[in-house]
């Protein structure tokens, strides 16, 4: 703007280090420096285009791009958690610079590499239109107003706004047609909702000029009215939004890190997927120097070749991998740029074979299933087995599961601290929200466990005796699923698990001990009319086929019938 003014080359070069300091931060900014760029050459092209002065402004701009360097020097210490290899422009092993900077393994002008991406410009125009009106309370409605009343207008500010305008469809439809994040995942909203901030810039700096023009029309325009016009409309905003705003007291992102990190046993292999996860791990053990002795590995980082040389001699305690690249079932991949896949079967052989009471754990879920689906329909790793020990999965041979004894002290150690888990405030675009879900998650995973766990070792002594010895072991089981049950209810947006914790606890209430099964009803047994209860509200909400919920509706259509579920 200013150099449209004053036309003062120096602004012009200011420009061009800021633009190249603007790309060493966010890449999106080129959607706003290519049209403005062009725009500063056609307004400034008796002078900018001089080659001596053109080649200024080429330098300046590779001035701005000079903290990319650091990654050169970065490379040769290789801290843990960082992507690529950087330290070559290209070449095997190292993916090389230009990898990096043109995000080739991500995705090069994309936002997402799942499965699942697809174009959905509309769509997103829709979205950006509802909560552009949805945040501002309808002011932005004053912005077509805006972009109409200085469009009309003669001399400079229409140039300008011409421009703005420019800037802001050039970005919308551009990045739009780029962004490929499946949209009818909440979270994924959330995410693309963070690029909206820069056409937020140009859009609302109309809606001053839509609320001048309408004054003025009406013939209210005064003004000494715009100061506080201004201001009493930012202190709305400020007021209707504080509360929801203000973050100042939350930590549950490193509280949700420390309840994965901080329990795990001594020198443990901690293999994890998923952003939240990894990254609140990675933070504790980077910034703030928690647990250095566990060996933290990210799944889908394995999956490139630079991994085993970049991290493989960092991680603590030795970890073997054995091979250049893990790959799903040791199969090559498009990626691989010399030899020797590996499985997650391989990886878990070496290292147990290197040291068989190392304790490995899972967050997240296996990056993908090996194990052949007619086998195991669940998916999983041939040969082992996972066991569900709070924040996390122990990761055991299935020839050596964990004893009740070692599976107590497993769960006693995990941490499901509710002052911790984020409150049903939070939408479900939000990690806070995320961060609720997989509590609950894996507070349900553990102590469906520790009922199962309970099951397997037997019923009371005595001949004909129905029911399991671990009373004690199945009321924990009972009251940790009862809060789960409470916080999936609480949780906004629906809860896909909410049907599991409601059959599983009410398959736990079916196994309790009643005093005089046999004159049933007469005599009440609170663990059949709980189960049932809770059956009920299962079948309600439950998305399964009706062959497979038969036993739970068998059980709710027979209310006065004794249901033994103790050998079910």
């Amino acid at each position: 703007v200013r150099y449209c003014q004053e036309r003062d080359r120096r602004l012009a070069l200011l420009g061009a280090l800021c633009i190249g300091l603007g790309l060493s931060n966010q890449h999106t900014l080129l959607l706003y420096a290519l049209p403005l760029s062009g725009w500063m050459a056609w307004v400034g092209r008796r002078d900018l285009l001089d080659p001596p002065v053109f080649l200024q402004l080429i330098a300046c701009g590779l001035l701005g791009l000079t903290p990319y360097l650091y990654l050169f020097f970065s490379a040769t210490h290789a801290p843990l958690g960082s992507w690529g290899d950087t330290s070559t422009l290209s070449g095997w092993p190292a993916v090389g610079f230009w990898t990096h900077f043109l995000r080739r393994e991500y995705g090069t002008f994309s936002l997402y590499s799942g499965s699942s991406a697809k174009n959905q410009m509309l769509d997103a125009f829709q979205l950006y239109a509802k909560h552009s009106l949805q945040d501002t309370f309808g002011l932005s409605l004053l912005a077509p107003v805006g972009i109409a009343a200085v469009l009309l207008r003669k001399g400079g500010s229409r140039t300008l706004g011409g421009m703005a305008l420019t800037l802001y469809l050039f970005y919308m439809i551009v990045f739009h047609s780029l962004s490929n994040l499946p949209l009818d995942k909440p979270l994924f909203l959330g995410v693309m909702m963070r690029f909206w901030m820069q056409p937020h810039i140009v859009l609302f700096s109309f809606v001053p000029f839509g609320l001048t023009d309408l004054l003025i029309r009406a013939g209210h325009w005064r003004p000494e009215a715009a100061i506080p016009i201004v201001a009493f409309t930012a202190c709305a905003l400020i007021a209707a939004n504080y509360r929801s705003m203000d973050q100042s007291g939350n930590h549950f992102v490193v509280e949700f890190g420390r309840a994965l990190l901080s329990t795990r046993k001594e020198g443990a292999i901690l293999l994890t997927q998923g952003d939240m996860v990894t990254n609140s791990v990675r933070y504790l053990q980077r910034c703030e120097k928690q647990r250095p002795d566990i060996a933290h590995l990210d799944m889908p980082m394995m999956t490139y070749e630079w991994y085993k040389t970049m991290h493989g001699p960092h991680l603590p305690g030795g970890v073997e991998l054995p091979g250049v690249q893990f790959s799903v079932g040791g199969k090559k991949v498009d990626q691989h740029r010399k030899c020797c896949p590996y499985s997650m079967k391989d990886f878990l052989d070496a290292n147990f074979r290197r040291n068989s009471s190392r304790p490995v754990y899972l967050i997240g879920g296996w990056y993908g299933s090996e194990a052949p689906a007619h086998i195991n329909p669940k998916g999983g790793i041939p040969g082992y087995q996972i066991e569900h020990v709070g924040m996390a999965s122990r990761v055991v041979k299935e020839t050596k599961p964990l004893s009740w004894k070692e599976f107590k002290e497993e769960v006693a150690r995990s941490n499901f601290t509710l002052s911790n888990i984020p409150p049903p405030s939070y939408e479900e675009m939000t990690w806070e929200w995320n961060i609720r879900t997989n509590y609950v998650t894996y507070m349900q995973a553990t102590f469906v466990s520790y009922m199962d766990k309970a099951i397997l070792r037997g019923k009371e002594p005595g001949e004909g005796s129905m029911w399991i010895k671990e009373q004690k072991a199945l009321k924990k089981a009972i009251a940790g699923l009862e809060t789960a049950l409470e916080y999936a209810r609480e949780t906004p947006g629906g809860f896909e698990a909410l049907e599991d914790i409601l059959r599983n606890l009410g398959i736990a209430y079916g196994r309790l001990k009643c005093p005089r099964p046999n004159e049933y009803p007469k005599v009440d047994c609170p663990g059949q009319t709980k189960m049932r209860v809770l059956f009920r509200e299962f079948l309600r909400v439950t998305t399964k086929r009706p062959e497979e919920v038969a036993n739970e509706k068998l059980v709710v259509d027979n209310p006065n019938a004794f249901i033994n579920l103790a050998d079910a």
